[in-house]
């Protein structure tokens, strides 16, 4: 007598939604070129024909691309969805919020500015512009001015880090660490950013300055060493023990 077969347990499967395929597959053709920036994309009538799917499905999948900055809807006779790249303010922008919305823990956040930051004060030191010194410069008198009680200290440290990732002049290094910088000020208490007392800020400002004269001087591995000092960051104080220009 044959025996019948166990039964298989399954959980729930999930189904993708259609507009996710389709956004998914349109998705992988353009950033593999086969859509290159500025073409245009089939016409939603006739992505509604060659998928299968309806046209609500269509749209949605379009206005997920729409988000993402990979295409740009234009409207008319001669309108449809042309090809795009998002810009750095619109990664920053998702990567801010996605950073955010997940909500690491701020030890995990330090951390990651440990290990961006000096790299970003290394690439300064080599790349910076006299405009971005002069904005370095005028960040760290506000600061002393701010620590006087003419200013907010806390907006200046902001600042001034943000400054010196911008004078990497990566883009990608740049709009990670504002997207973590800003995930973690969120996380910690305005107190603890200020500093316990008047001479801490002091202290704060100095490892300002010197990472500042470090980049007008042009020595990418002085800054890197004195920006890990600055966020107390032992293992990398000796990557550079000569604080020279290498």
């Amino acid at each position: 007598m044959a025996h019948s077969a166990e039964s298989i347990r399954l959980g729930a499967v999930s189904v993708p939604r259609p507009a996710d395929v389709l956004a998914e597959t349109l998705r992988r053709q353009i950033l593999d070129g086969e859509f290159p920036v500025g073409s245009m994309l089939p016409a939603e009538r006739q992505l509604v024909e060659d998928s299968g799917l309806t046209r609500s499905s269509v749209r949605e999948a379009l206005a997920q691309l729409q988000r993402e900055g990979l295409i740009m809807v234009k409207t008319g006779r001669r309108g449809g969805s042309v090809v795009t790249r998002p810009t750095a303010t619109e990664v920053l922008r998702s990567v801010r919020l996605n950073i955010e919305g997940w909500a690491p823990d701020a030890e995990m956040l330090l951390e990651s500015r440990v290990a961006i930051e000096p790299w970003c004060a290394y690439f300064a030191a080599e790349r910076r512009t006299e405009e971005d010194l002069a904005d370095l410069r005028k960040i760290n008198e506000r600061t002393a001015r701010a620590i006087e009680g003419n200013g907010d200290f806390v907006e200046c440290k902001v600042a001034w880090h943000s400054a010196v990732s911008r004078a990497s002049r990566n883009e990608v290094l740049f709009t990670l660490i504002e997207a973590v910088s800003r995930a973690a000020y969120r996380q910690i208490d305005r107190t603890t950013l200020q500093g316990e007392d008047v001479e801490t800020c002091r202290k704060s400002l100095d490892l300002h300055r010197s990472v500042t004269e470090a980049i007008a001087e042009q020595k990418p591995g002085l800054a890197f060493k004195l920006m890990g000092i600055h966020l107390n960051a032992p293992a990398i104080v000796d990557e550079f023990p000569d604080g020279g220009t290498h």
